[in-house]
């Protein structure tokens, strides 16, 4: 990597960073170089609170020589998952984007082990000529036709970070079974999406996710392929039962079948301007019978 490479990478960081803090919100921030020193490099500590100061400790970030017995990409993800399980916040999304020339299918594991225990996307950024398609999408978050990204060189990672970062920013919160969900003021058409990592349910059998909700008429959207399922990609779920519950109110129940071995479910509810809208997700498993 020469100077001018670092500058502009750099740049796109800066960039990235900025289109996941749009006004209001209050993400957290980490920065972390590897592959060119002995040692990981925290350019920013997780958990930096906002795109101006990860723009002030890049500017402090100065080019040298690239040496040998370079760190690796295993050793970046596990200080990001040390930090998470720290640091990250329940019902935030969570998500890791990686830049590499090089990427190693090596890393799977550590991949694989962010998304599982720490509920991680991560998105994979293959960058010129050394950066294999087949394994940038090995490494990339499922599903990897959003997740997996390929730049020809640091100029047009430049002209990309906004997509990058806009990527990111559209990665649903992180919801966990038995969690539930308050709304205290929805807005009538506006989905609300949440992510759900179904992993530890689903290593043997087949699963069925119930989803409960208060809000009899929300249409309900699931999908295993689409980050943000919505009408225009996704159909409704008509999977459902109402019931009442205290005081007469009524709740309805939708059902979604899971295959084994599947890492991420995505659902939205599109409000119709209901207040007080709460949402619960729990998982039983099919018999092997029933499964196959």
């Amino acid at each position: 990597m020469s100077n001018l490479e670092f500058g502009l990478l750099k740049t796109a960081l800066n960039n990235i960073a900025i289109e996941t803090n749009p006004v209001g919100s209050s993400p957290y921030f980490g920065v972390y170089f590897f592959g060119a020193t002995t040692q990981l490099h925290v350019v920013a500590p997780f958990k930096t609170s906002s795109a101006s100061m990860v723009k002030t400790y890049l500017d402090q970030k100065q080019y040298t020589m690239t040496q040998s017995n370079p760190s690796t990409l295993v050793s970046a993800l596990t200080l990001v998952e040390s930090d998470c399980a720290l640091h990250c916040r329940q019902s935030t999304p969570r998500v890791t984007v990686v830049l590499s020339t090089a990427p190693s299918s090596s890393a799977e594991v550590a991949v694989r082990q962010l998304e599982n225990n720490r509920g991680m996307i991560v998105i994979f950024v293959g960058i010129g000529s050394g950066a294999n398609a087949a394994v940038v999408n090995q490494l990339a978050s499922h599903p990897a036709r959003f997740y997996a990204l390929r730049v020809g060189s640091m100029y047009e990672l430049v002209l990309s970070a906004q997509h990058i970062g806009s990527v990111a920013a559209d990665v649903p919160r992180l919801l966990s079974i038995n969690q539930p969900l308050s709304i205290s003021s929805t807005t009538s058409g506006v989905y609300y999406i949440v992510q759900l990592n179904t992993f530890p349910y689903v290593t043997m059998n087949d699963t069925i996710v119930m989803f409960a909700s208060n809000c009899p008429n929300c249409q309900v959207f699931g999908s295993l392929s689409e980050p943000n399922p919505i009408s225009e990609n996704t159909v409704p779920n008509l999977n459902f039962r109402s019931f009442y519950a205290g005081a007469g109110f009524p709740n309805t129940l939708y059902y979604f079948r899971i295959p084994r071995n599947t890492a991420r479910f995505f659902v939205s509810l599109r409000s119709n301007g209901m207040s007080a809208v709460s949402i619960l997700f729990d998982i039983f498993t099919l018999p092997e019978m029933l499964s196959t």
